[in-house]
């Protein structure tokens, strides 16, 4: 099989989920309406034949009368009005820059007033009206009554205040015959004019489709929330999440855009008091062109060799310009550059979905469900931008365009993290193996060191035994022969002789005797002759004219504990350096048990010290600590030397005592 063909085929599957996205929107909206609705046609909207059950609201739609710089109101309108004889017509929805009137063409910023009469229907005794979406000031009156207001209508910049808005309006006709006069003006955008449909229905399906957008706005901001706050509570708990930082941060910048919009008709203003009209105005834009750098880091942290370095840099770069322009630049040019901002934004997410494909091609780990998202935010983009050039009649579909995309965002990260946590569980379960083999490995080796040093002191006991029933006793034997002998030659020559013969074989058993009672202790085991610490203590102070005292404290009277011998062999070192490095006058053995678990052994001199020892001996431990060390750790006991605060040192070792003590103290 071709080694291309799974990566084939999972580039396949976005590109059909794109395809048939393309073929929904085709069949759910994205084309003109099936039926027709009236248009305004100089001035005058018959809306006679219109039924609202069937058709749903009617957008004023159409030729509006339009008076250029000239903010009339209907009092201006009377018969005799110079009004009339100057009006021209502009399509609403539609804006004035590049109309072209009496020669001229005209630009985006200014004032004008529109003008449309409305036949309505023969049941229309109660109507609500929308405006929507009019980012300048205006005012309308409904049958000369002033009906709604937003922001103050201006002839400069100065004296006009903007303000967008979503205004719903209940007006009741005086009859079948209505007339609408807007006034609007611009000072601060690119373009005036009304860019959305003024639509008009009956009380109840405005306010429904209001109340339903809402609701799916909520929706949205809800989700969107959620996920920000999940994701930067993941990088929180490990700082090396960096995609999930860079997520976080970008769901809260969406969530920011989505709330305080016209996508999600303004939604925070339900929940916030209004804001100031500058801050209303850009700080969704702020939020739309953060997505950039946070969106970019967030695949280049995914896919680092495929996203381009440079990107970065332009992003960056269009964030700062517009943060640049807010302080100095006018309105109406920020307005431009915001248009040329999302000129780049479609091409941002071309780039993306070609670099997405690449990743696809390549196998990488969740590369189609981004590429998916992306394709399908394309493509909603896209049909708003037409059906906001009024190109196509379709519903706005940036929100579920943001939701999938956040959606395929977060099922990416899920993705990766099911990898990431499996592959710690395979290494975790392989850790885990290998310790447990360790452990065993651990346990069998202190078990050859344990056997390794009951052999060894087996064969102490062994030897001390034979030395002391073989050797000792026939040393004994010579020793009397040799007395024997001297007494039968006393007074002679060869008497002399016998004599110092018979005190070199005394001192030879006595030293014969010492070498077996320091080969195998046995203060355990009475049946077997041997040293005991009391005895060992009492050898020590006899062969250095050391005071050693000995304590013993035991809840048994026999202690039966098989780590003995070995807190033997510890004090037996101890004592040893204590006579030889320490100095001391005067040293203190004490061995305690109280029947709970423990056998305590601490060997207590009044020397100098370790400090000054080993500055003497230019050593700081020689080889009987680390023996003492290894024969502690074999017995899991915990060995302790220390300097003492009265001078001397103290060498402390705490054993483990398992045997019940059967035989009490009497």
């Amino acid at each position: 099989m071709n080694r291309f063909e799974p990566n084939f085929r999972a580039g396949i599957r976005p590109t059909a989920a794109f395809l048939a996205m393309v073929a929904l929107l085709v069949l759910s909206g994205c084309m003109f309406s099936t039926h027709s609705t009236p248009q305004a046609k100089s001035g005058v909207l018959n809306l006679q034949t219109h039924d609202p059950a069937a058709n749903g609201p009617a957008p004023l739609d159409g030729q509006w009368e339009f008076y250029w710089d000239r903010l009339l109101s209907p009092n201006d309108f009377a018969p005799n009005g110079e009004a009339l004889d100057t009006a021209h017509y502009l399509a609403f929805p539609g804006t004035w820059k590049g109309f072209h009137l009496d020669g001229e063409t005209l630009g985006g910023t200014g004032q004008a007033t529109f003008r449309l009469r409305l036949k309505l229907w023969p049941d229309a005794r109660r109507l609500v009206l929308r405006l929507f979406d009019i980012t300048m000031a205006y005012k309308l009156w409904a049958d000369g009554k002033l009906v709604a207001q937003s922001g103050t209508v201006g002839t400069d910049a100065d004296t006009e205040i903007p303000r967008r808005s979503l205004v719903l309006v209940e007006i009741e006709p005086r009859g079948n015959d209505m007339e609408l006069v807007l006034q609007v003006s611009n000072h601060h955008f690119r373009e005036g004019g009304v860019p959305e449909s003024i639509e008009i229905a009956p009380p109840g399906p405005l306010e429904k489709d209001l109340a339903r957008q809402w609701a799916i706005s909520f929706l949205f901001a809800g989700c969107l929330l959620i996920v920000a706050v999940y994701h930067l509570f993941l990088f929180h708990k490990n700082r090396k999440l960096q995609a999930a930082f860079y997520f976080g941060i970008y769901c809260l910048f969406m969530f920011g855009y989505c709330t305080t919009s016209n996508t999600s008709l303004w939604a925070a203003n339900l929940f916030l008091p209004p804001l100031p009209p500058a801050l209303a105005e850009y700080f969704p834009l702020f939020c739309y062109l953060a997505l950039g750098p946070f969106l970019y880091r967030f695949f280049k942290s995914l896919y680092p060799e495929e996203i381009h370095k440079a990107v970065r840099y332009i992003v960056d770069i269009r964030l700062a310009i517009f943060v640049i322009l807010l302080p100095f630049a006018p309105d109406y040019r920020i307005s431009q550059y915001i248009a040329l901002a999302m000129l780049a934004s479609a091409l941002y997410g071309i780039y993306y979905v070609q670099r997405l494909m690449i990743c696809v091609r390549r196998g990488h780990n969740g590369a189609g469900l981004l590429l998916t998202g992306s394709l399908v935010f394309l493509l909603t983009s896209l049909n708003d931008t037409l059906a906001h050039a009024k190109i196509i009649n379709s519903l706005y579909l940036l929100e579920p365009g943001m939701f999938f995309l956040v959606s395929t965002q977060s099922l990416t990260l899920a993705k990766r993290f099911t990898h990431a946590m499996e592959a710690e569980e395979k290494l975790s379960g392989e850790l885990e193996r290998k310790n447990a083999s360790l452990l065993a490995e651990i346990e069998e080796r202190n078990r050859l060191e344990c056997e390794v040093v009951n052999i060894s002191e087996e064969e102490r006991r062994r030897f001390s035994s034979e030395l002391h029933d073989g050797l000792c006793q026939q040393l004994i034997g010579a020793r009397l022969h040799a007395s024997i002998l001297t007494d039968q030659l006393s007074g002679t020559k060869e008497g002399e002789a016998m004599a110092s013969l018979t005190a070199l074989l005394e001192a030879s058993t006595n030293d014969a005797y010492r070498t077996s009672r320091g080969l195998w202790p046995v203060e355990h085991d009475p049946a077997t002759p041997g040293p005991s610490l009391e005895e060992l203590a009492r050898t020590i102070a006899k062969d250095t004219g050391i005071t050693v005292t000995f304590e013993k404290d035991c809840h048994c009277v026999q202690c039966t504990n098989p780590n003995v011998t070995t807190l033997y062999r510890i004090a037996q070192e101890a004592l040893s350096n204590a006579v030889k490095h320490a100095c001391a006058s005067t040293i203190r053995i004490e061995l305690r048990c109280f029947a709970q678990g423990e056998i305590t052994l601490s060997v207590r001199d009044d020397g100098i010290g370790r400090e000054a020892a080993a500055r003497q001996t230019s050593s700081k431990g020689g080889l009987g600590l680390r023996i003492m060390a290894h024969r502690a750790a074999i017995i899991h006991a915990d060995l302790q030397i220390k300097d003492d605060s009265n001078h001397g040192t103290v060498v402390t070792c705490i054993a483990p005592c398992t045997v019940a003590a059967t035989i009490k103290r009497k």
